[in-house]
């Protein structure tokens, strides 16, 4: 297939790049629905926003296909953002609200984004407008509809609409969750006597629909907070946390976050007082430096025996690595703390945090090497430059495991001098599943 501007190597170049960068952010990562995408041909995707430019990277990583982003054109003019934007043959729109907002120029997009269909290309746009951090979708803006019926109306080509839903487990935090869902393809037909107007409001309608299905979207901040609380609450069985699948997770969620709706409804008192005493035990375990799945550990010899082995296990293998890279891991340390600073929303902690990495890592790691070189020579600044990213990986996850083994021998060492603070903190657990018990009977009638 021909290819527009740019070449087919710096393209798969670029998926590279958003691979590596998915895989180096984000611990968990699941997709769903990909069989969806049609292995060729014109196609519309249709995402929320909530992560700003980390929402294109992400999407790229898990689709085989290029994908040819619709940007706002502002970041047309960021140094910055347009190689990237170069590269992925992004198409600029103009907004009212922007400096350079003139919308009659959006007449030459669409027509790029029609040539681009004709050649088979997959389009990104999100219909929401603007990034946010919302636990809802705001309102749905009429392009994709316009795009989609303007393409079959112009040059008779139908693309593939399909609704893209994004689900980030902890923005902001390294080594977090992402989950991917794409949704059912959207109808495009019209039936004969509907005008354009009415077409393109019922097709955004659709698109809103399928977004919402493939969102967590719930009504506030407040009842997502709280379905989130009770989806760990749930998880935490056993002695262990049972993660499932993200996948797994999102559907609960979403299930909790419909029975919050009706409870809410019917006594929405008792919902109030369900959040406030969940707070309250959340914060009851954080006073003791307890975790609520430590309450249900049996401490058996072959408990503490796994949990010495691993223990030593990570002291005498992984420690010497992580030694080797810990002055690498520092600069991550910085970003962690210049991201909070520089970032403007929630939104954009991602966004920030990928591209302090990128230039820090890139400084540092060059001038530790250029060192090297000055005083060992170039085979040994080779070796040295070779073994960063794996010393460094080391670093970061020994930086994290130190804090779960402080965690657990804490855990341990509690309630071994405390024996009746675990059947305290068992009890008013034990009281929380009875009111929920409760509160399920409620919904059910």
């Amino acid at each position: 297939m021909a290819q527009v501007g740019g070449t087919g190597l710096l393209q798969r170049g670029w998926r590279g790049f958003c691979v590596a960068m998915v895989r180096t952010f984000y611990r968990r990562r699941e997709a769903h629905g990909l069989d969806r995408i049609p292995s060729y041909g014109a196609v519309l995707l249709c995402a929320n926003h909530p992560n700003a430019l980390v929402d294109p990277i992400v999407i790229q990583a898990f689709c085989d296909r290029i994908i040819h982003p619709l940007a706002r054109s502002g970041l047309f003019e960021s140094r910055l953002a347009r190689p990237f934007l170069s590269v992925t043959q992004a198409v600029p729109i103009y907004r009212r609200q922007d400096a350079d907002g003139d919308t009659s120029r959006n007449v030459d997009s669409f027509a790029r984004c029609y040539e681009l269909f004709k050649l088979g290309r997959i389009l990104l746009i999100f219909p929401e407008g603007q990034s946010h951090s919302d636990s809802h979708l705001r309102d749905i803006k009429t392009g994709a509809a316009r795009l989609a019926r303007g393409s079959i109306e112009t040059t008779g080509v139908t693309p593939t609409v399909l609704p893209v839903g994004l689900t980030f487990g902890d923005k902001g935090r390294f080594r977090s969750s992402v989950l991917l869902e794409v949704g059912e393809p959207i109808d495009l037909s019209v039936p004969p006597t509907e005008d354009p107007e009415t077409t393109v409001r019922r097709l955004t309608g659709l698109i809103e629909s399928g977004l919402k299905a493939v969102t967590v979207n719930a009504e506030s901040s407040e009842a997502l907070a709280l379905s989130r609380r009770l989806e760990r609450f749930f998880a935490l069985r056993r002695g262990r946390y049972r993660r499932g699948s993200l996948e797994q997770r999102f559907r609960a969620l979403k299930k909790l976050i419909r029975s919050q709706r009706i409870l809410r409804q019917k006594d929405p008192e008792r919902v109030v007082s369900l959040s406030q005493r969940l707070e309250r035990f959340e914060r009851l375990c954080s006073y003791f430096c307890v975790h609520d799945y430590q309450l249900t550990v049996r401490y058996t010899p072959l408990v503490v025996i796994s949990f010495l082995f691993r223990s030593l296990l990570m002291l005498f293998l992984v420690l010497p690595i992580a030694l080797w890279g810990a002055i690498s891991a520092v600069p991550l340390l910085l970003v962690s703390r210049l991201m909070l600073r520089i970032a403007k929303g929630s939104q954009e902690y991602d966004t920030t945090r990928m591209a302090l990495v990128l230039a820090v890592f890139i400084v540092a790691w060059t001038l530790q090497t250029a060192a090297v070189f000055w005083f060992f020579g170039g085979l040994s600044a080779l070796f040295y430059l070779l073994s960063l990213p794996f010393a460094t990986a080391a670093a970061i996850l020994m930086y994290r495991e130190k804090d779960r083994i402080i965690e657990n021998v804490k855990g341990f060492s509690l309630f071994m001098r405390k024996r009746r603070l675990r059947d305290y903190l068992l009890g008013r657990r034990k009281e929380l599943e009875q009111e929920l018990a409760r509160m399920t009977t409620l919904l059910r009638h």
